[in-house]
């Protein structure tokens, strides 16, 4: 290669840096929220959380979050929502004795209300069976949980479909009655899944009956900045590139 053509060479690289230095470049900052994913509800929680309120001399319940319960005979998927209260009114005085609220008897008790506080027609007694089977998946000592059971069939028609027992409160907020999420239902159960075939794979997906309203974050509109190579010329300068405040 000849020094002239060295030279052309030479010539044409440094114009394409000068081209590429003169490229003005633009760099967009947007804002993106980062929301915690929300954990699988889970299949046996404690979901009650007792607050000062209290009925007829019975202290009230109520949940956390939202309690999910498949009734394996009926397939029928019952979920509790969350800050329903309960007070165990179904069951008769001669039953409460067996309703512990730290225990598995609590759990099903929970189910059995949100029956009861529903009101199906014609359906009660299907309620007390649900109820008994699921103090026995809990781990209730069948002994116990015959009697509880026999104490609901027997006493506990006065509470089935009371309009007072369809309630809901924010134990944070105790002194504000929480609107219901959704008009009373026509029945208990929000599916059915014979056997309860997939209800514990899909609980384990996060998947809600009554999903939360998603938070509203205000965030900043985009940004865009632009600059030019001859920014970084002005900044070096005396008298500066940016303006004062």
């Amino acid at each position: 290669m000849t020094l002239r053509s060295k030279l052309s060479l030479a010539a044409a690289v440094t114009l394409g840096l000068a081209v590429a230095a003169c490229t003005t470049t633009k760099e967009t900052t947007v804002f993106v929220p980062v929301v915690a994913p929300t954990p699988p509800s889970s299949l046996t929680p404690q979901p009650v959380m007792l607050f000062n309120q209290s009925k007829e001399g019975r202290k009230l319940f109520t949940l956390e979050a939202e309690f999910p319960y498949c009734d394996v005979e009926t397939g029928k998927v019952i979920v509790v929502p969350r800050w329903y209260v309960t007070d165990f009114a179904s069951v008769p005085w001669y039953g409460q004795g067996f309703i512990d609220p730290q225990g598995p008897t609590a759990r099903a008790a929970i189910v059995h209300d949100w029956l009861y506080a529903v009101g199906e027609k014609d359906k009660r007694a299907e309620a007390d069976a649900i109820f008994l089977r699921a103090m026995l998946k809990y781990g209730v000592k069948p002994f116990q949980a015959n009697l509880a059971y026999q104490a609901v069939k027997t006493g506990g028609e006065k509470g089935y479909g009371l309009p007072g027992d369809w309630r809901f409160i924010d134990p944070r907020r105790q002194a504000v009655s929480q609107p219901p999420p959704f008009a009373k239902p026509r029945t208990g159960a929000v599916r059915i899944m014979p056997r309860c075939q997939g209800f514990e794979a899909l609980i384990q997906t996060g998947w809600r009956a009554y999903p939360l309203p998603k938070p509203v974050i205000a965030a900043p509109p985009p940004v865009t900045t632009t600059r030019t190579p001859m920014d970084g010329v002005k900044e070096r300068l005396p008298w500066g590139g940016r303006k004062q405040k």
